[in-house]
């Protein structure tokens, strides 16, 4: 199941291949499950999915990005690193099979949900060989890094 531990890992390897801001497109791995705020609401039993969901939709990540990259010195640039990081997101998702019904990727055009149905939500290994994967690209790379520091 792609759960943030799996994202996180998926956006550090994307941003280290990339040669990139790694924080960035971390963050930016993080950025479609936003919409999980509407948690708090709704403990307190107040209906915000109108107003959350659309952000877990690559329109909502894409305005999120916006404005955040507003933040930065090279806006452009953050803006980039942060889609990044989406784009590893909405990818690991999309292979899901959804309880729900799947993904809105082309809202706000069409309410249409999208899924693959090749791993279960349930699943733990995805997370467990993005863990592996992890492990081996840090320790190549820092092997990398040492051998040309020599």
């Amino acid at each position: 199941m792609p759960d943030w531990t799996t994202h996180v890992i998926a956006g550090w390897i994307t941003g280290k291949a990339t040669k990139s801001d790694v924080s960035l497109v971390v963050a930016g791995s993080l950025l479609p499950d936003i919409f999980k705020i509407q948690m708090l609401f709704d403990a307190l039993q107040i209906n915000t999915h109108g107003f959350f969901d659309p952000l877990h939709t690559p329109c909502g990540t894409l305005l999120i990005a916006l404005m955040l990259s507003l933040l930065f010195k090279m806006a452009g640039r953050a803006f980039i690193f942060l889609m990044m990081g989406a784009s590893t997101h909405y990818l690991l998702d999309f292979f899901l099979m959804h309880a729900a019904g799947g993904m809105k990727m082309l809202f706000p055009f069409s309410w249409k949900e999208y899924q693959i149905h090749i791993i279960s939500s349930g699943n733990y290994w995805v997370t467990v060989s993005a863990l592996i994967i992890g492990a081996i690209f840090y320790f190549y790379l820092t092997a990398i890094c040492q051998k040309h520091l020599k």
